[in-house]
């Protein structure tokens, strides 16, 4: 009996260490992706940016693909906050207060650390304009995801 429970202890264990293994991939992956995604992204040259731009939108006027990338800055940093809360809440997107501050505090520091990066990006350059409204989506993120869990938590205890 007791070669039997060994076995099973044995094949338990393999089952936790797959685990412990794959809850922090499924967790830490999509922000990790993300923020590699929004690398590849300020690594393209400026025109080539600009062409993508066109081809996805189909606008042509540079002030409207303007507008645009703005749009997709403060998007992409709102993003990658949702996903640095889902990571820490552990997919409960029910962050506290320090969860929510750190999340905030990451997408920002990252979306400067991008805009440095494209200094060395041939046709681009880092713009304060572009930092705040990477810092402006992290903000709202941030800001509406802990509301709505309070906001959640409070109607629960009602």
């Amino acid at each position: 009996m007791k070669r039997t429970k060994g076995r099973k202890d044995e094949r338990t264990k393999g089952r936790k260490n797959a685990l412990s293994f794959s809850l922090p991939l499924a967790l830490w992956g999509p922000p990790l992706l993300w923020m590699s995604l929004i690398f590849l992204g300020s690594s393209l040259t400026g025109g080539h940016a600009d062409d993508l731009t066109r081809q996805a939108s189909g606008v042509n006027e540079p002030i409207q693909i303007q507008r645009i990338k703005d749009v997709v800055h403060i998007t992409e940093y709102g993003i990658l906050t949702l996903l640095l809360i889902r990571a820490f809440t552990g997919r409960s997107y029910r962050p506290s207060l320090k969860q929510t501050w750190l999340a905030f505090i990451i997408a920002s520091l990252y979306g400067v650390s991008d805009e440095l990066h494209q200094y060395y990006v041939p046709s681009r350059y880092p713009g304060l304009d572009d930092i705040i409204r990477n810092i402006l989506g992290a903000a709202l993120a941030a800001g509406l995801m802990y509301i709505i869990a309070h906001y959640r938590k409070r109607s629960q205890h009602l």
